[in-house]
């Protein structure tokens, strides 16, 4: 009798899953996390001030939560496997939104550091999944849209970059704005708790790609590990312009509200640039769209080198962010297309080899700004554009 009937519940089918309802909480988890990188970008000089740190202690204090996030990442696969994509995404959700109360809450270095490696695990856990859910979307679906959801990030950056400006032009705190993040990040939970996933694309759930190594066994494979350095090299101008850019510019002269209006600016010639690249891979190609971008971001960097001009400098960023903007999408679905099924174990290694930039690149040009200037240490990003046009030439037309 109990047989028969267990027999019976495991053969009714699976509610099934709705591909609108879906995409539309992945694109919300990719808004979120571009409100709360644009909002936090217009922050540091904030934050920085309030907390009486250099150049060097700041960017120090940065590494803490890409960190964190490389390690989610890279043991992802593993984690997915243990509790389901939407278990994770409930708890990084809930460990975001507790990363900017504490953030708010800190009070000298210590407490920055013990509040980025909190957001170093809400970041990893989320971006693990909104990547790896949406690479599991368009398996089930057949339909492309990597490009778009980074183009919600992009939209909300811009989102959270003006708003963030304009209420502190408004006499808000900092860390006011960072109690209005943590709030959206439960909204958002809330959200997730009734929504059913899509199925899984392949062997996710094996143990072979749930094991932590299973992202670092992938960049044993040549087309990915030069995907994975695109990736890198694609990150260090978005790196730079998030935690440098509105610094930079206030150093120049410009108000808490033209800083904020700039660093917009930058996320929303992103998000123009990832709805384009769509398109614009479709027709051409990975290696053209890449192209592209490392010429673009050449450019910038040049301009960065000019002397120093609010106006000049803007409009540096502004050509950055149209440069970097297709990058991680790109080599993400090129990857995807060359190891299918390996969803986790994709996003992993793609992701985590572009998280060491995080960890890289904001103590590094700290550093060189504390020895130097920032100018000078800005140089990085027309460098990383010139090696992205160097290794985009050796990818795959498709």
């Amino acid at each position: 009798m109990d047989g028969s009937l267990t027999d019976v519940a495991s053969s009714r089918p699976a509610p099934a899953w709705r591909p609108r309802i879906v995409i539309t909480l992945l694109i919300g988890y990719f808004v979120l996390f571009g409100i709360t990188i644009g909002a936090q970008g217009v922050l540091w000089a904030e934050i920085m001030t309030a907390l009486r740190l250099s150049e060097g202690a700041l960017g120090s204090a940065q590494l803490a939560s890409p960190l964190v996030s490389v390690g989610f990442l890279l043991g992802g696969g593993m984690l997915i496997s243990f509790m389901g994509k939407k278990r994770l995404a409930i708890i990084g959700l809930l460990v975001l939104g507790l990363s900017s109360i504490a953030l708010a809450a800190a009070g000298n270095v210590w407490g920055l550091v013990g509040a980025l490696l909190i957001a170093g695990a809400g970041f990893g856990a989320v971006e693990m999944v909104m990547n790896s859910a949406t690479l599991d979307w368009e398996h089930a679906t057949g339909k492309a849209v990597m490009n778009g959801m980074h183009a919600g990030f992009s939209g909300g950056a811009v989102v959270g970059a003006l708003l963030a400006g304009l209420l502190l032009d408004r006499g808000w705190g900092y860390t006011d704005i960072l109690w209005l993040l943590a709030f959206l990040a439960v909204a958002v939970l809330l959200v997730t708790l009734p929504t059913r996933y899509p199925p899984s694309a392949g062997d996710d759930m094996a143990s072979e790609s749930a094991s932590p190594l299973a992202a670092l066994r992938l960049l044993s494979i040549p087309a990915i590990l030069l995907l994975a350095i695109i990736g890198l090299l694609g990150v260090v101008g978005e790196s730079v312009a998030l935690s440098w850019s509105v610094i930079y510019l206030r150093q120049l002269g410009a108000d808490v509200l033209i800083g904020g209006a700039a660093f917009a600016l930058f996320n929303g010639m992103m998000f123009i640039a990832r709805l384009l690249n769509a398109p614009l891979m479709a027709r051409f190609g990975v290696r053209t769209s890449l192209l592209i971008s490392g010429a673009c971001v050449v450019v910038a960097g040049g301009m960065l080198m000019l002397p120093g001009q609010v106006w000049l400098a803007t409009l540096a960023f502004a050509l950055c962010g149209l440069g970097v903007a297709g990058v991680i999408p790109t080599v993400l679905s090129a990857a995807a297309r060359i190891v299918p099924g390996s969803t986790g174990a994709v996003t992993g290694a793609i992701m985590a080899v572009a998280y060491f930039c995080f960890i890289v690149t904001p103590p590094l040009t700290g550093w060189i700004a504390e020895a130097f200037t920032l100018q000078a240490a800005l140089l990085s990003v027309g460098l990383s554009g010139a090696a992205i046009l160097l290794l985009a030439s050796r990818v795959g037309s498709r």
